[in-house]
């Protein structure tokens, strides 16, 4: 095992955390906003539209776990009727409707009509089940004696079982898969006069009731204008004619910090011409702006937007009068309340055009080039200003800018890469995490990964017996530089594990390639008393022999300037590890001086200022690649990536190295 790295802190901790708990890696988010379909309004994996069933979560959950399993979609539907389709049309529409499955793995939709006393499954293009009536009659049981939830996951359960068995593809949700009709389905729960139908139909009533105040609030969303309808600035720009303009990046900043606070930007012109061509402002045709956008004269010369606001509010009134069983006569009010909105909706947006018009006009200062607005490269120049050479040019410093930006963006999109390679599970960012820290290029780092994780699962029957997360122990050995010394982990996993140790404390100490039980409970001791992970404790004793007294005069050090608790341990923690106890304080604090120029405080801020504080290039340019990473990780697809900023920031951490 590798002895000398000091792994990529953040990512590595957030591993090991993870590594034991396999059963959360197992769910996969149910997707959003996944449409309507006759009605039926989907709520994720499973939409419980007749209200039947107890534990909507419960069985969500038990779907979620198939889909991360296998990587099929299901949409899994309990309705009360079809309306004039047969329940196979209504599967198939589903299917097709909330476009279920992807582009590598086929879609399953399971429709269960209420009643038509029917269990229908439909499967994608490449999917068969090789007896889809077997799958759809496993829940009948459980129909029949009014318990709907055991019925709905029995049929999870079955369909799970058979995708662990695929068997040859067939063509399209076209539907050729097969439905049950239940005899027992419906004889003492939907007679009408059993107990468990009776308590059912109050559940049913609260989920109509929910079902048709979002049909209700979707309806009355689409009076808002979207983002296409509205003016934008650049319709209006003036383009700049070309010649060159020259300033310092002082005379930019002082140019654009009077436009920023609204104040007449009169004083150098050349700025203000250099700033114009170089994007960071635009010029706008005001007048044009403005008269393009007034309310059109038919829609002014009509006196009938207030009647149709109050006729908008008053369809709406009615439809909340509608009984809860009278669907026939909910779909006839909602058809009516879609109308007047069609017919409000020209208002709503003309008036919402020339309101945004006026506040953009609003928001333009007077200059000597005209009327201007900030870009969003304006902004983050603006925001960034701390960190440029007063004397340097602006273009110069707006390469920089953009130099930050691309790295950031490019780091990002290598994230993004590697996650979408990856299985569904609690692991998966921290694994893409790590893995971009392997290589520049994500599939070489992914075939290193893939290698090391088949190793695994071929060689580590102790560890999947004890229900650690394999993907997330091949990211750790990657990390720590060990791809070639898998047996060798697994050895020392198992010497450690037959000492008592419990799964995690096993990988840790394997992972530090600690065996020998001496010196196991010298590190333990050590890192309880220091209150430190394992893996920082190894390291803080490996670097120099005074490791822990160096960390706990950082810790006395850095209580006087504000962090506490959990933040203060990690910072003195990845300080003592990476400086000389004599500067590395100081150059925390100038890294956090930097950062909170650029306006990033508090805790997270605190954390990132301790990976500044190692970076060569100095804290000021830290800064920058921080909050550009940061941004960048931000707009990323992945939940709460930009935890990650720090480490992906540092330039020090790359292709399995670190300061």
């Amino acid at each position: 095992m590798n002895p000398r790295r000091t792994p990529f802190i953040a990512v590595f901790v957030t591993l090991l955390t993870l590594v034991a708990a396999p059963a959360l890696a197992l769910q996969t988010d149910a997707p959003a906003d996944c449409g309507v379909y006759q009605g039926v309004v989907c709520q994720g994996w499973f939409t419980d539209d007749a209200g039947v069933v107890d534990d909507d979560a419960r069985v969500n959950s038990a779907i979620s776990s198939v889909v991360a399993t296998h990587g099929n979609e299901i949409a899994f539907v309990v309705v009360q009727n079809t309306g004039s389709e047969t329940t196979a049309e209504f599967a198939i529409g589903i299917g097709n409707g909330w476009g279920v499955g992807g582009p590598d793995r086929d879609g399953i939709v399971v429709v269960v009509d209420l009643d038509g006393r029917w269990t229908q499954i439909e499967t994608g293009e490449g999917l068969q089940f090789a007896d889809a009536s077997r799958l759809a009659s496993v829940g009948n049981s459980f129909f029949g004696d009014g318990d709907f939830d055991g019925g709905v996951l029995a049929i999870v359960a079955a369909i799970e079982a058979e995708l662990a068995n695929p068997t040859p593809p067939s063509e399209g949700f076209n539907g050729t898969s097969a439905g049950v009709a239940a005899a027992v389905f419906g004889l003492a729960v939907l007679a009408g006069g059993g107990i468990a139908w009776r308590a059912a139909s109050s559940r049913r009533r609260s989920k109509e009731t929910s079902r048709r105040a979002n049909l209700v609030d979707q309806a009355l969303s689409r009076l808002e204008p979207v983002g296409g309808e509205l003016p934008l600035l650049e319709d209006y720009a003036i383009e700049h004619d070309g010649t060159p303009g020259q300033a310092t990046t002082a005379q930019a900043i002082d140019a654009l910090t009077a436009i920023e606070q609204g104040r007449r930007a009169t004083s150098d012109s050349t700025a203000i011409d250099a700033l114009w061509r170089s994007g960071v402002i635009t010029v706008v045709d005001r007048a044009t702006l403005l008269e393009s956008n007034v309310v059109p004269l038919e829609l002014r010369a009509s006196s009938e937007r207030s009647l149709l606001e109050d006729a908008v509010q008053a369809e709406a009134r009615r439809i909340a009068d509608v009984e809860s069983d009278d669907r026939e006569v909910f779909d006839v009010r909602l058809a009516e309340l879609n109308r007047v909105v069609d017919t409000l909706r020209p208002h709503r947006v003309a008036a919402a055009r020339k309101r945004t018009a006026e506040a953009l006009a609003d928001g333009l200062v007077e200059t000597t080039v005209g009327q201007v607005a900030v870009t969003d490269l304006g902004e983050r120049f603006y925001r960034a200003a701390s960190v440029f050479d007063p004397g340097a040019s602006l273009d110069d410093s707006l390469r920089e800018l953009a130099t930050a930006y691309e790295t950031a963006s490019g780091k990002t999109a290598t994230l993004e890469r590697l996650y979408a390679k990856l299985p569904a599970g609690t692991t998966r960012p921290a694994v893409a995490a790590a893995l971009a820290d392997v290589s520049d290029e994500p599939d070489e780092a992914y075939r290193e990964y893939e290698a090391v994780r088949v190793t695994l699962e071929k060689e580590g029957e102790a560890l999947e017996a004890d229900g650690l997360d394999i993907p997330a122990v091949a990211a750790l050995l990657l990390m720590n530089h060990d791809e070639s010394d898998v047996e060798e982990f697994i050895e020392a996993y198992q010497a450690n594990r037959s000492r008592g140790q419990e799964p995690g404390e096993a990988v840790e100490y394997a992972l530090a390639g600690l065996t020998d039980a001496s010196e196991i409970d010298r590190v333990r001791r050590q890192a309880d008393k220091l209150g430190l992970p394992v893996s920082i404790t190894v390291a803080l004793l490996r670097r120099r022999d005074d490791g822990p007294e160096v960390y706990r005069q950082l810790l006395n050090e850095l209580a006087g300037h504000g962090p506490t608790g959990e933040t203060l341990r990690t910072i003195a923690g990845i300080l003592a590890v990476s400086l000389e106890p004599a500067q590395a304080v100081r150059r925390w604090i100038e890294a956090r001086q930097a950062l909170g120029d650029l306006g990033l405080e508090g805790s997270y801020a605190d954390v990132a200022a301790a990976f500044g504080a190692s970076d060569d290039r100095g804290p000021k340019r830290f800064a920058l690649s921080y909050a550009a990473q940061r941004q960048a990780l931000a707009r990323s697809s992945i939940d709460d990536a930009d935890r990650f900023a720090p480490e992906l920031a540092h330039e020090g951490t790359s292709r399995q190295t670190d300061t």
